[in-house]
């Protein structure tokens, strides 16, 4: 297993991360608020794009790659999180990261005068979490 399949769940967690943050802020703080999102979502976008690179390269392994670990036990059975990467889940991966980047940038000049810019950019960041944990879960 390569770094980029070990490593996938941080493509979800950077926003996430950056909406927890975000949360956390005062309502004067939109740069801050807009540079995180911003930011992670960037981060995001680079990540996805050594995966889809990395799809792209690897013929020999098979197309499918996964990474389960254990997480809730019901009697004898554990219950397995995990995440996968095939080529499918790579191009999603690229299209969602770019083109949500491109709507946080855009939403910076759209939502410059709204009260709730803050607020605002914790919910997307949010929902792009969710967005990109539903492309990259193994079930």
């Amino acid at each position: 297993m390569t770094w980029i399949v070990r490593n996938l769940w941080l493509i979800p967690a950077l926003p996430s991360l950056a909406a927890g943050l975000s949360a956390f802020a005062k309502q004067r703080n939109r740069l801050f608020a807009a540079s995180l999102a911003i930011g992670a979502m960037g981060l995001s976008f680079l990540l996805s794009s050594c995966a889809f690179v990395f799809v792209l390269g690897s013929r020999g392994y098979g197309g499918v790659q996964f990474h389960n670990f254990p997480w809730l036990q019901y009697g004898g059975e554990w219950l397995k999180l995990g995440w996968m990467l095939d080529p499918l889940t790579a191009g999603m991966l690229v299209m969602v990261t770019s083109v949500g980047l491109l709507i946080f940038i855009y939403s910076t000049g759209y939502m410059a005068h709204d009260e709730n810019f803050t607020r605002f950019f914790c919910f997307l960041s949010l929902f792009a979490a969710a967005m990109l944990g539903v492309v990259i879960a193994n079930s």
